[in-house]
Order: structure tokens, then sequence, then C-alpha cells
């Protein structure tokens, strides 16, 4: 019987540290060649539960910029619409609406540039009921032109 408890323990002492490292982990995604290879593999109908799951995540990716709008939301001022050319490849169509607040950053963007930035996902919205298109919001990080 002490056996038994001494093992029961051990067992409990090991579990709260195993999770501990497990939340300790980089929280990022990253929205990339292989993100979206996996996603296009999902069953459609799981694919708003992988959203929601993912909600307030740092997600980290690139896009093609389209518009730069003066649009107030999530106590931002500018909105940058990119496309992921990426996405596109693995027949999703994502569209990243991200949300900017400094006019420095938005002086330095231009249409049709690549834009590689990071930020917190605070809302996604389905664009058909395929579930092969979405819109990601995702509240400014930071992020950079990329020169190609």
């Amino acid at each position: 019987m002490k056996l038994h408890a001494i093992i029961l323990l051990v067992i409990l002492s090991v579990v709260p540290a195993a999770a501990v490292q497990e939340e300790g982990g980089d929280n990022r995604v990253i929205l990339d060649k292989k993100f979206f290879a996996d996603f296009q593999k999902m069953p459609p109908v799981l694919r708003d539960g992988y959203f929601d799951e993912k909600l307030n995540a740092i997600v980290q990716g690139r896009g093609l910029v389209k518009s730069i709008d003066k649009v107030q939301r999530y106590k931002k001022k500018f909105r940058v619409v990119l496309v992921d050319l990426e996405a596109e490849r693995n027949s999703l169509k994502v569209l990243y609406y991200v949300y900017i607040d400094s006019k420095t950053s938005i002086s330095m963007l231009k249409t049709e540039e690549n834009l590689e930035f990071s930020g917190q996902l605070a809302a996604y919205t389905p664009v058909n009921s395929r579930r092969d298109a979405y819109i990601l919001d995702i509240i400014f990080e930071k992020g950079a032109m990329l020169v190609e």
C-alpha cells in the first residue's frame, strides 16, 4: 500500500512540472508554407475550431500589401490589408487585416510590396462555407518591408 502511495505522489509531482513546461513554450504561430499545407489537409469542419484555439496568440506572417486605409478598430488608427500568397499556393485565400497605430510605420508602407509582420490574432472571419477563405484580424506588434 505504501508503494502505491509513493508512486502516486511521484506521478502527481511530475505532472504539474510537465504542464508548466508546455505553457512556458513560445506561443507563436508561424503562418508559412508548412502551416498552410497542414491547414489545407485539415477537414473544413475543424478549421474554425483551430482558429478559436489560436485567438490571442502571437502570429507571424507575410503578405502582399493591397491597401492602407484609415479605419479605426482595436484602438488603432489604420488598417493594412495583406494577401497571403503562400496560402494561395495551397488553394486557400487568406487576407490579413493588420491594425497599426503608428503614422511612421504607415508612411513606410507601399502597396504591392511584401510586409513581414508579427502581432496578436484578435479575430478571424470565414469568408465562405467551404472554409477555404479567411480574414484574420491582427493587432500589429512589429514588421518589416521585404526587399526582393
